[in-house]
């Protein structure tokens, strides 16, 4: 047996039976079975409303598509995604509540399974790894493994696999029999898209808690005590999971100064007030058949105007927030997440650009003045090859590069670390 397969082992065996290991995935099985459940839930509601409010006939004035199966898992901003969208002369009027729920349970919210992945998968791994090489040396065992032929290399590299494989494989176990039950419950449609865009989560999952694992790998190896590794290692994880994803939301807004959704939805209705209130005052001069068309046309140019404007300075933004969450994994690991399910700002972004041109080719048709009827809105989700292709590369390199960089830095330190 070689050294490192004799390390990682010894590595498997000594923590499999710690309380640290039962009582931590313990942790783990308990929060992702409630995630689950009330997950599942969520989207149960949001299935029935969109059962209601979908035009039982054929109606091309509204537009709603159905929550995605994969929110259950990651459900970014499903909830927006799966507004209704009704079309008159006065413009586009969004739903703005839709569910009907308790109060109370807004009071009391139970995270995702990325909100899971993000937080409790990454921290168990520093949790795991924060004491790998200090506390081998506090114990004196650590001089002892390298006087006996393991070898630098070897050691280190056995401590981080094992160390990961404790961490992911229960996650994985768990994650795949919730992705079974899930997928034989009534109301989740799964075709090919659905299993590949799992895979891609939980393959995403690994590379991010293995780059945690290297975190606390490298910790270890920059300080001589376990306590204090425990507490940099926190620091760093505070850092890397909060801080520096809220920061970037913050910056971006300060440095890209966009009007809120709400403002832009509250100028569209003024505009389309102040159309009324002319052809009021036109009426009142003298009768025309053309004032009705005027007040249309009026209204539904200054709705394009307005998200002509609002649409290029909401992409800057996201381009400046996205640059800045990058330096985080957890904040590629949300984006990618979020992307690949078709949850995300990509698909919001996808969704509105799809009414937009829907909206412009029936124009006429939706308000009477040309002939026929207008045709019927279709949209499907992102498919993974356009997500990746699009964003879910970047982002993936970002998590591979960031585990890297440890890996890297934790094998420089600890081979000039002093044993003794």
């Amino acid at each position: 047996m070689s050294p490192m397969i004799a390390i990682f082992t010894k590595e498997i065996l000594e923590n499999i039976r710690s309380y640290r290991f039962m009582i931590l995935s313990a942790l783990l099985a308990a929060l992702m079975f409630i995630s689950i459940l009330v997950s599942y839930g969520d989207y149960q509601l949001r299935r029935e409303n969109y059962d209601v409010l979908k035009p039982q006939q054929p109606n091309p004035e509204k537009i709603i598509i159905p929550p995605t199966p994969l929110s259950v898992f990651v459900k970014g901003i499903d909830t927006n995604l799966g507004r209704l969208l009704q079309f008159s002369a006065l413009g586009i009027d969004v739903q703005l509540s839709q569910q009907s729920v308790n109060r109370l349970f807004t009071l009391f919210t139970v995270p995702d399974m990325l909100f899971v992945i993000k937080v409790m998968l990454s921290l168990m791994a520093l949790l795991f790894a924060f004491d790998a090489i200090s506390g081998e040396k506090e114990q004196g065992t650590l001089k002892l493994l390298l006087a006996g032929g393991a070898g630098r290399f070897n050691l280190l590299f056995g401590k981080l696999f094992g160390r990961f494989v404790l961490v992911f494989v229960p996650f994985s176990i768990l994650f795949l029999v919730a992705v079974a039950v899930v997928s034989l419950l009534p109301d989740v449609q799964t075709d090919r898209q659905y299993w590949l865009k799992l895979g891609v989560i939980v393959v995403s999952s690994g590379v991010y808690c293995l780059s945690f694992t290297a975190l606390g790998i490298l910790v270890s190896t920059l300080v001589h005590r376990s306590a204090t590794s425990v507490i940099v290692s926190l620091a760093a994880w505070t850092v890397f999971v909060f801080v520096i994803p809220n920061l970037g939301i913050a910056v971006a807004r300060d440095l890209a100064t966009v009007p809120p959704g709400e403002r832009v939805e509250m100028q569209g209705r003024l505009a389309a007030i102040q159309a009324i209130f002319e052809r009021i005052k036109k009426e009142k001069s003298g009768p025309d058949k053309g004032i009705g068309t005027e007040m249309v046309n009026q209204i539904w140019g200054a709705q394009r105007e307005i998200f002509e404007s609002y649409r290029p300075a909401l992409d800057g933004q996201m381009r400046l927030t996205r640059s800045i969450v990058l330096a985080s994994p957890a904040g590629a690991l949300t984006f990618l997440m979020t992307d690949v399910a078709g949850t995300g700002f990509l698909e919001d972004q996808r969704l509105k650009d799809a009414v937009m041109l829907h909206v412009k080719l029936n124009f006429g048709k939706y308000m009477h003045m040309e002939p026929g009827e207008p045709g019927s809105f279709t949209y499907t989700r992102t498919s993974f090859g356009d997500v990746f292709l699009l964003s879910a590369l970047t982002d993936s390199l970002v998590i591979v590069a960031f585990a890297l960089f440890c890996i890297g830095l934790a094998t420089a330190r600890f081979a000039v670390y002093d044993p003794r």
